[in-house]
């Protein structure tokens, strides 16, 4: 399933929703109805795809399919085709045996790649999260599988390969063992540090380019979480954290940069700050985010946000709009526990009012931090069902 564009071409894929036309709405739709067809198995479209067509308009049945598309692949389902879910309609174009798999300086990411981690996982190797990034620990399990059935070792995920590692899937092996118990040892040998000298990340979200949700007063999203992130930072470093920004107040690095940044310092954990937003003013409530797809769960990342969703909801932020697990950039990409927090919609007037209150934001920013120690001190999360 491939359809050459100018996304596949490595151009900056444009933002387009309701109301664009063109030869970008055309690829999507196309993009849609083979995703649909492809992931359903069954040779018909299911609804809202099934009335989809090609015609380049972005009207109502276009945004119903998006947001279909949006809420399978775990993305924030907005009707609206940005770089995230352009970067997800374009890995759901690969299934297992496409193409060649190999590690490279520019990782190789789609569908297929997230397959074989599966495959992988499922045989009790350690290929760790399922992110769909053929990454060097990736690399590293194809040599250990090849290793163990007298293949070429090579590191390819290649024909003969993929080949041998479908004969022998078993559809009842449990997945994900090997990585749920490195990150379950990660845990207690950070548990036992506590967050004296623990290294966090603290994101505000978005920045002057690109200024996310504007509150109904004028507060922007990017300047509010620069301000609740550098109160997060200062009190995390007063606890004897390491505590680094991803961002200064006028940079707005994308979200694999965030997460290349993270991995590159080697950092324990990422608090990412951010705010929600919708066209009622009267949608409120506080929400946290970890990594999870249709086939894993970060169980780190999962604790760490139910700790900062605990705290937000004992520090007043309602109602309880849960957490949720996510495939965003910067929640995939990262290599150690990492959560999104939405304390509040900045499109509520009356959470605008508390979001941009100097005392308010430093009570929150005390809150996570609590939250962060909480969850350095605490035993290993339960296992989670597979």
């Amino acid at each position: 399933m491939r359809h050459a564009s100018l996304v596949d071409s490595g151009a900056v894929a444009p933002i387009i929703r309701v109301g664009d036309t063109g030869a970008a709405v055309r690829d999507l739709q196309r993009r849609l109805i083979r995703w649909a067809l492809q992931a359903t198995g069954a040779g018909r479209l299911p609804p809202p795809v099934d009335e989809l067509l090609s015609d380049g308009v972005f009207g109502p049945v276009t945004t119903a399919a998006v947001r279909h598309f949006q809420r399978e692949r775990g993305l924030a389902a907005d009707g609206i085709v940005g770089p995230e879910s352009w970067r997800a309609l374009v890995e759901a174009g690969y299934a297992l045996g496409d193409r060649l798999l190999w590690h490279s300086r520019i990782m190789m990411r789609g569908d297929d790649v997230r397959e074989l981690q599966t495959r992988l996982n499922q045989l009790g190797f350690d290929a760790g999260a399922e992110d769909g990034i053929f990454g060097p620990l990736a690399h590293a399990v194809v040599e250990e599988l090849q290793r163990n059935i007298g293949l070429e070792v090579d590191g390819v995920a290649g024909p003969g390969t993929i080949a041998a590692l479908r004969r022998l899937h078993r559809d009842h092996h449990s997945g994900g063992i090997g990585v749920r118990a490195r990150e379950r040892e990660w845990l207690r040998r950070l548990s036992a540090r506590g967050l004296s000298g623990a290294r966090i990340l603290v994101d505000p979200s978005h920045g002057p380019d690109d200024p996310g949700h504007r509150g109904p007063g004028g507060a922007s999203e990017s300047e509010v979480a620069w301000q609740i992130a550098t109160l997060l930072s200062a009190r995390l470093s007063a606890q004897g954290a390491h505590a680094t920004l991803a961002r200064g107040p006028a940079s707005t690095p994308t979200a694999t940069e965030r997460a290349r940044l993270a991995n590159e310092l080697g950092v324990d954990l990422v608090v990412s700050i951010a705010l929600n937003g919708l066209t009622s003013a009267s949608a409120r409530g506080a929400s946290a985010y970890y990594f999870g797809s249709a086939t894993f769960v970060s169980e780190a990342g999962m604790a760490l946000a139910a700790a900062a969703q605990a705290a937000m909801i004992a520090a007043g932020w309602r109602p309880d709009c849960r957490i949720h697990p996510m495939t965003w950039g910067l929640l995939r990409e990262t290599r150690m526990p990492a959560v999104v927090v939405e304390p509040g919609f900045l499109t509520s007037p009356a959470d605008e009012a508390r979001l941009t209150d100097p005392a308010t934001q430093d009570a929150l920013a005390a809150a996570l931090a609590g939250a962060v120690a909480r969850f350095l001190a605490a035993a290993v999360p339960a296992p989670v069902p597979v």
